[in-house]
């Protein structure tokens, strides 16, 4: 079992090759390109484990763009108690769609 552990936009993602993910929107990406993604944590191939201290230099992990997506609608209410003020509004976060290519 092969896996790694990746920090990308704050936050630490584990990764295996052949699945997607959804990381925060990547404003000059678009469907078909390639990404690298080089702050690698931690990296597994079969019985080897490789740790960085705090990432590892020569390793990189290739990811195809699939799409750039909306998540999920929030509704945010703002209320003030006793002046009859209500106001609603909506969100939709954007992020991008990456397959997993290949753990190099």
């Amino acid at each position: 079992m092969e896996y790694a552990i990746v920090k990308t936009s704050g936050k630490q993602f584990f990764l295996k090759p052949d699945q997607w993910y959804d990381l925060d929107f990547i404003y000059n990406g678009y469907a078909g390109d390639f990404l690298y993604l080089t702050k690698i944590l931690l990296f597994r191939k079969k019985d080897q484990i490789q740790l960085g201290q705090p990432f590892l230099p020569t390793s990189k992990i290739s990811a195809k763009i699939l799409q750039q997506v909306k998540g999920t609608k929030m509704t945010v209410l703002k209320t003030k108690p006793k002046k009859k003020y209500t106001r609603t509004q909506g969100h939709k976060q954007l992020y991008t769609r990456i397959k997993i290519d290949k753990l190099v």
